[in-house]
């Protein structure tokens, strides 16, 4: 990719330390919590989970796609700040050259930030429903050190990881995932015995094999609202409403 898009090493750092400079998947979560304000919002979020969680999710999107264009105008500002003295040469074969090149690098940053954003996708999806649950009394734990070599691919544990290590039949297990591929199994913990797996995703379709297969697993899977009203999931118990998700947790 970067070699048809002619960049030398010199670009190919430039953008490199962009990208590497914008607002870590944290930050920019927290800023969408903070301005949704959980605190005031706490019946919202008991009486319509699903929406909020939505609504939060388009807000980390807009402030992601926000920073995307700060840092890229800034990039912006760095080349033309190392290229000033070609562009103010006067020499128009020289300066459509140099010129020539930023184009290259806007394709070459939105490449690069493009595939971020979908793992930042994933994970503000994740920190969302942490920060979620905790605010509406639901004691919501990311696995660590230990906790994440035992759990694997656990997103997060309910109550605490301690529970879920050493009493994992009082725990719930919930694995975040935005969208479900093709491989969606592959991405899915595989359920233990004791273990309540609960499969969370903002995905807009689950076909009836997907939703079977999460059966077989002895997965529950929680959706959108409006995709559990579909005729092949209303009646389809393992398949519910992400916002049924705080009073199957416990929430009061």
């Amino acid at each position: 990719m970067e070699a048809a898009l002619g960049l030398d090493q010199a670009d190919k750092d430039l953008v490199e330390r962009a990208l590497a400079s914008m607002a870590n998947v944290e930050v920019i979560a927290k800023k969408a919590v903070e301005n949704f304000d959980p605190e005031n919002n706490r019946s919202l979020l008991k009486e319509k989970y699903g929406e909020a969680v939505y609504n939060l999710e388009a807000i980390a999107s807009k402030i992601y796609f926000q920073e995307e264009g700060k840092t890229f105008g800034e990039l912006v500002d760095k080349w033309v700040e190392q290229n000033k003295e070609v562009l103010l040469s006067g020499d128009l074969e020289k300066i459509k050259s140099v010129i020539k090149k930023i184009g290259c690098i806007a394709r070459e940053f939105e490449f690069r930030a493009g595939q971020m954003r979908k793992a930042r996708a994933g994970r503000t999806f994740e920190y969302i429903i942490k920060e979620t649950l905790n605010c509406i009394g639901v004691s919501c734990e990311k696995p660590q050190n230990e906790g994440r070599r035992t759990l694997k691919r656990i997103d997060l544990v309910v109550p605490n990881q301690e529970v879920a290590l050493e009493r994992p039949d009082q725990a719930f297990f919930l694995s975040c995932k935005r969208t479900l591929r093709e491989r969606w199994k592959q991405t899915i913990p595989e359920r233990k015995p004791c273990w309540r797996v609960f499969l969370l995703t903002l995905d807009n379709t689950l076909s009836e094999e997907k939703a079977n297969e999460a059966e077989k697993l002895g997965i529950i899977i929680y959706v959108k609202d409006e995709l559990k009203s579909k005729d092949h999931l209303k009646d389809k118990s393992w398949v519910r409403k992400l916002s049924e998700l705080p009073k199957d947790l416990g929430a009061k």
